[in-house]
């Protein structure tokens, strides 16, 4: 039996877990495009005849776009709705996958990369504000499948690439078959449009801001300014390690399957991690430590790869997968800390796009460190110094307090206690990211 939810569209099981399985499926859509690179970037370094900027710029180009176009994100969102944006998001994933092997220039393979990446950017934004709005009494369910499903968006890539290429002699295929993700993720959406689940989420945002209380810049927030640095300090982190580790067991000498498992066993903690890291922080378990540890584990894996990474490789490659529980925390950190969904958004965007301008930074910089010394050992040097400055960063931005109490204007109407005038009165349904009217049931 189905019951009309509060928040202005259709429910039941039936359509509950339908929705659930397009978030896990868009969500597992944003991480192939970067994580499948890494275990064949020799492979396409040889095709292109690559130097090594070209190859720098390859690992450097996720965390570029990502900077770039997730401050489009929330416009976007605004003007064409939550589901138009997510099903663009699906799209550009699969076009810009699926044809990237096509070519043979790297100029066309960088271009359609850049074209994946521009809605995996997206989405990244967007689909936090989708778990605030489409399970707002399941936050923690939400989130979980939502980091759950990055975590093995980025596994299963890093892990199957290499195999892949090996059985088939082709990286072309290795890479390509990672198109059919985004594909089925957008049938998906597409089905769960068709059974009116989301009824209202194809029109354009309503402005309801005016009826608020008034807010500052979401830059004059501290906490935000932190998360921002958190959140990019940890993506410096993981882009390097998606386009750089397997080369770095490659060139102690390991076999690149081998390597490509070290990879594997890396983007592993996205699962553990996803599962975990937003109960840290939702429920408040002791968050700021368990963001230091993060750091601790990351800079010892480091410490490992730098002095013998080919002694126990497998301990190495498993303390930079619990460092990589700082992503699924930054993301909780997101919604966790913010409360009017219009926040969320703002917050969304301003600490991932922000961010990323650190993580597109840190594989240029990897990769003309590795160029100037010749070895491994600056580069690596630079890491453990990236991975200290997180765990700082990290124990700051998990301080009690929300981000909605920060932008809150001293003495104006409602504040800091009103969310929003209304845009995230979810039992009212006046959630203007959904493209509801006020007081829609």
């Amino acid at each position: 039996m189905t019951s009309q939810p509060e928040c202005g569209h259709r429910t039941g099981r039936g359509l509950d877990v339908l929705a659930l399985v397009g978030l896990i499926l868009i969500a597992c859509s944003l991480r192939p495009a970067a994580s499948s690179l890494g275990p064949v970037l020799s492979e396409v370094q040889g095709a292109y005849a690559l130097v090594e900027w070209q190859t720098g710029l390859l690992t450097a180009l996720p965390g570029l776009i990502f900077a770039l176009c997730g401050f489009i994100a929330v416009p976007v969102l605004k003007k064409i709705g939550l589901f138009s944006s997510l099903a663009m998001t699906c799209v550009l994933i699969a076009v810009g996958v699926g044809a990237r092997v096509l070519v043979d220039n790297w100029f066309g393979f960088a271009g359609l990369t850049v074209v994946a990446l521009a809605g995996m950017s997206i989405g990244n934004v967007i689909l936090p504000v989708y778990v605030k709005t489409r399970f707002p009494h399941r936050a923690n369910l939400g989130a979980t499948a939502f980091t759950v499903s990055l975590g093995l968006g980025a596994m299963f890539p890093a892990f199957l690439t290499a195999p892949l290429t090996g059985h088939f002699d082709n990286w072309r295929v290795g890479l390509g078959i990672w198109a059919l993700v985004p594909a089925c993720a957008l049938i998906t959406w597409i089905i769960l449009k068709l059974v009116r689940s989301l009824p209202r989420l194809d029109q354009p945002e309503q402005d309801t801001h005016e009826a608020g209380p008034p807010r500052r810049h979401i830059f004059t927030s501290a906490k935000a300014r932190y998360m921002a640095m958190f959140f990019g300090l940890q993506s410096v982190n993981a882009y390097v390690q998606f386009g750089w580790v397997p080369q770095i067991y490659r060139d102690a000498g390991i076999d690149p399957v081998l390597a490509g498992l070290m990879l594997t066993v890396v983007t592993l903690g996205g699962i553990p991690g996803g599962f975990l890291a937003p109960q840290i922080i939702m429920r408040s378990i002791l968050p700021r430590f368990f963001l230091v540890s993060f750091s601790v584990s990351a800079v010892c894996g480091y410490l490992g790869l730098l002095l013998m990474p080919t002694t126990v490789p497998v301990l190495w490659a498993v303390l930079l997968g619990y460092g990589g529980f700082a992503f699924p925390a930054a993301l909780a950190l997101i919604t966790g800390r913010t409360q009017a969904v219009s926040i969320t958004a703002r917050t969304s965007a301003f600490v991932q796009s922000s961010g990323y301008v650190l993580a597109a930074i840190g594989p240029l910089a990897v990769g003309g460190l590795l160029g100037l010394s010749g070895g491994w050992s600056v580069p690596l040097g630079f890491m453990i110094c990236v991975s200290a400055l997180m765990g700082v960063t990290g124990y700051l931005a998990a301080a009690p307090g929300t981000v909605d109490d920060e932008l809150a204007v001293p003495g104006a109407r409602g504040a800091p206690s009103d969310l929003g005038g209304g845009t995230n009165d979810l039992r009212g349904g006046t959630n203007d990211f959904l493209g509801g009217t006020p007081g829609q049931k």
